[in-house]
């Protein structure tokens, strides 16, 4: 092998190395979530003001004392809204999080069992699945009550077919490859092989999914407080705040752009970071034509010619 050969693979492997790193996507999620985790731990130990108690006069645009100014009784309106996206952060991850770990145990016995059981699996989550979530939300909220808890079991239970489905199609693909069928002859029992062997190969498409249902869930909880039946008073949180103070839009726009640029932040931010980690995880390949690159792949394809450059000495 020629050196211009080994320099060229080293060169290939650089890229490769390079490929797998974070990209602007995931960082660009995950510093919006932080900025919004900080400020709401924040407001949550160290408050400006007592969120539930006026603050100052009401519709008081911002000010030193009131940085965002206060709604229409007073209270001040920045603790509010770093309590809101609090709220939809708890309540968007523990969703998420609910609905991964149900459907993840469910999609992993389908794929790998097989059988009646897949089908009987894959039948009940596709029954669940054809219903509307924000509908099973509401029928969970009136069957055991309004707020963030029930709103989180509703939502977690109607996003994890979502989960159980996306699980399946690989495990059945790696339920018959070498390494799986060698521990499954060797005596080990089949919840340590789903264990040990199946589930540390599917965690791509689950971390993935994670974040875009998160950021569905925070859309959803943002319509049912909207709608008055996912966080009650006087809880803040963004779409009831927008529910509450649209008849305030003219004389204080900001009560109404605030919350939704929380809502937007955070649904935009949990899809960002979706993004961003299924570049990583799963990176794609380079595009068949891109600008500025024609001559690194011609010398790649050719590695072995090499270019000297051309002395001319002046002889006397």
């Amino acid at each position: 092998m020629t050196v211009t050969r080994e320099l060229a693979l080293a060169e290939i492997a650089g890229r490769r190395s390079r490929r797998r790193r974070f990209g602007p996507s995931f960082w660009s999620g995950a510093g919006i979530l932080a900025v919004i985790l900080v400020v709401a731990g924040w407001m949550t130990l160290w408050p400006l003001h007592d969120p539930f108690v006026a603050a100052g006069p009401a519709l008081r645009p911002p000010s030193l004392d009131n940085p965002l100014g206060t709604d229409n009784l007073g209270r001040d309106t920045f603790t509010r809204l770093a309590l809101a996206a609090r709220t939809s952060l708890v309540i968007s991850g523990a969703a998420a999080l609910l609905g991964a770990v149900i459907g993840t145990f469910f999609g992993l016995l389908a794929g790998y069992v097989g059988g009646w059981v897949d089908a009987v699996i894959m039948r009940i989550v596709d029954a669940v699945l054809a219903l509307p979530a924000i509908l099973v939300a509401l029928v969970v909220g009136v069957v055991i009550g309004n707020g963030p808890w029930p709103l989180i079991l509703a939502l977690g239970l109607v996003f994890a077919p979502g989960f159980a489905r996306v699980m399946r199609a690989p495990v059945i693909a790696l339920r018959e490859r070498d390494f799986v069928l060698a521990a499954t002859l060797s005596g080990v029992r089949p919840a340590r092989v789903i264990v040990e062997h199946l589930l540390p190969n599917v965690l791509t498409p689950l971390f993935v999914q994670f974040a875009s249902v998160a950021s569905q869930v925070v859309l959803i909880e943002a319509a049912l407080s909207y709608l008055g039946q996912g966080v009650q008073a006087p809880e803040p949180s963004a779409g009831r705040m927008i529910s509450e103070f649209t008849r305030f839009m003219q004389m204080n726009p900001l009560l109404i752009i605030l919350p939704s640029l929380v809502i937007i932040l955070l649904s935009a931010a949990w899809n960002l970071l979706a993004d961003g980690l299924q570049d990583y995880l799963a990176p794609r390949r380079e595009p068949a034509f891109s600008l500025g690159r024609r001559t690194k792949r011609r010398d790649s394809a050719n590695p072995d010619r090499t270019t000297t450059p051309m002395h001319h000495t002046r002889t006397e």
